[in-house]
């Protein structure tokens, strides 16, 4: 995959709201950045309209402009191929479509939209937030969230391992379609037997990926294909 940093430029930031704000307002003006990074991030947020938390220096907030993707016909295939990338920096796993987890927890995500350029186009952004720094978490997702700290011990420069992560996109497919990115995702998927909760407010459990890379999930002895859904952290319920 073509970097957006090849024949785009950083934008490098102390502090904003949200790096996909900016992007955005890139995009509009048709400026030649094709990553904004920042050091802190104070409305991030992910899938869903869910905020993400970070302190200065503790993560990576930054967002990738595909311009060269414009009206792609499966974006969400973008943001896996990031995601991937990511997994293969930090060796963790992922979870369908877009979590960095270790194990039952989550380090990252990634979040990706389709925001009009200058000319009307729909360009995929691909937000990346993850935990470096991190050694305690409030209360309400500490039983879910991780962070590269923690897990591994260390402490990680946020900005050096965000252009890590960037460098390791030419490693990776065009993708195109599912077949294209399949064979790299299965070598970190952790996806199976996670359970998700459905845009119809039902629960699934997963139990892979499709051939156009949605979820195929089990709900009430069924197999469904959904290519929507919020994973569920934490631990299983009793049965």
């Amino acid at each position: 995959m073509r970097s957006p940093t090849e024949s785009g430029i950083w934008d490098i930031r102390d502090e904003v709201d949200s790096t996909q704000t900016i992007a955005a307002q890139h995009l509009k003006s048709g400026s030649p950045v094709g990553c904004v990074f920042s050091r802190h991030q104070t409305q991030g947020r992910g899938r869903f309209n869910r905020t993400w938390l970070s302190s200065p220096g503790d993560s990576i907030a930054m967002s990738l402009i595909f311009r060269d993707w414009a009206d792609h016909p499966a974006p969400h295939l973008v943001g896996m191929t990031v995601a991937c990338a990511a997994a293969a920096k930090l060796q963790c796993e992922l979870q369908w479509p877009n979590d960095l987890v270790f194990g039952d927890r989550k380090v990252g995500g990634i979040l990706t939209e389709l925001l009009p350029d200058e000319t009307g186009r729909r360009v995929p952004v691909v937000g990346v937030g993850i935990n470096l720094n991190q050694k305690s978490f409030p209360a309400e997702i500490s039983n879910r969230a991780t962070s590269l700290a923690l897990y591994r011990g260390g402490t990680n420069d946020p900005e050096t391992l965000a252009r890590e992560i960037v460098e390791n996109l030419p490693n990776l497919p065009n993708a195109r379609s599912w077949a294209d990115l399949s064979a790299v995702w299965m070598l970190f998927d952790h996806t199976p037997g996670k359970r998700y909760r459905l845009p119809d407010g039902g629960e699934g459990v997963a139990v892979g990926i499709g051939p156009e890379g949605q979820l195929l999930c089990q709900v009430g002895g069924e197999i469904r294909s959904v290519l929507a859904a919020e994973a569920i952290f934490g631990p299983q319920p009793a049965s």
